[in-house]
């Protein structure tokens, strides 16, 4: 049924196991003094995106402010997950931008209406050059931006066993989580 089976109150296995997932990031972050986590896999299917967006959620339910990033730019995910249009706006339409105007950005991020503190960033429209736009400058300038808005961003990035994307985005995180079938 519902991807998002994290919920304010609910105590089962998965909101258990999504909590004890958050407490061991937590704690390796608070040696490297980051905010930045990217989920990627070998190949499609293995949860990337469930497990994204189920850990977002926990982690807004401690009261902290998070984004999750929609990365995976060639098969983009979250807007099904939480029941969005496939907008055509979003990440590639800021990093496809000549200009250097990071408060494009805020228009561009949409709240998730799942729980307050969790916007969304969807990847937007697929585009004919997928790593060329993720290699830019404008990835980093966002992440920049974007540091000093959220306690935590989360980025739902390409499986590396398929496209060089996820190496390339691996830049910008703090932590990569590797998701594993």
């Amino acid at each position: 049924g519902n991807p998002i089976v994290v919920e304010k109150n609910k105590n089962d296995v998965m909101a258990e196991a999504f909590r004890t997932l958050r407490t061991n990031l937590q704690f390796v972050m608070k040696k490297t003094q980051g905010k930045v986590i990217m989920f990627t896999s070998t190949i499609s299917g293995e949860g990337k995106t469930f497990v994204a967006s189920n850990l977002a959620v926990s982690t807004v339910l401690l009261g902290k402010k998070v984004l999750l990033m929609g990365c995976d730019i060639r098969r983009p995910r979250l807007a099904k997950v939480f029941n969005f249009e496939n907008s055509r706006q979003g990440l590639t339409s800021y990093l496809a931008a000549d200009e250097d105007e990071v408060t494009m950005l805020d228009k561009l991020i949409i709240p998730s209406n799942v729980v307050d503190g969790l916007d969304l960033l969807p990847a937007g429209i697929v585009p004919p050059n997928p790593a060329e736009l993720l290699s830019g400058s404008n990835l980093d300038r966002a992440i920049e931006y974007l540091r000093e808005k959220y306690d935590y961003i989360i980025l739902d990035a390409a499986p590396v066993g398929l496209v060089a994307d996820s190496l390339i985005v691996n830049r910008v995180a703090d932590i990569v989580a590797y998701v594993v079938r």
